[in-house]
């Protein structure tokens, strides 16, 4: 395997990678979990910035811990996402570097992978 092709294998691991951690992102919900105490009780509620408004949703008793741990699992994928990102980018400066792809291509490759066509088989049709 030469140079060129270990560099186009590894920038569509990249893109595949990166589609999926935003697909995940996207899934899970966003914000922070506050507390209230009213008259004695604790209530719970997922509050998340919509522009310059903080949104705020109940969140029942029982389903508390499940919701902090998506919410901690979104951040997480959140970190994860741009450490990706720098990585795809470098990947692409090295693959434009290269003359295998313009940044353009890769954006398409991206747009490509979002729409859900295999990226190893568009990859192939524009090397080159």
């Amino acid at each position: 395997m030469n140079k060129d092709s270990r560099l186009v294998e590894a920038l569509v691991d990249l893109i595949n990678e990166y589609v999926d951690i935003e697909n995940t992102i996207s899934s899970l919900p966003c914000g922070y979990v506050s507390t209230k105490t009213i008259s004695g009780k604790t209530y719970y509620y997922r509050q998340w910035r919509d522009g310059k408004k903080i949104s705020s949703v109940y969140i029942p008793n029982a389903l508390v811990n499940g919701i902090k741990r998506k919410i901690t699992f979104r951040k997480e994928n959140e970190v994860l996402l741009k450490e990706v990102k720098k990585d795809l980018s470098r990947t692409t400066r090295k693959v434009a570097k290269a003359g295998l792809f313009t940044e353009d291509d890769v954006v398409s490759l991206l747009q490509a992978r979002r729409d859900g066509k295999d990226v190893s088989e568009e990859a192939s049709k524009l090397v080159k």
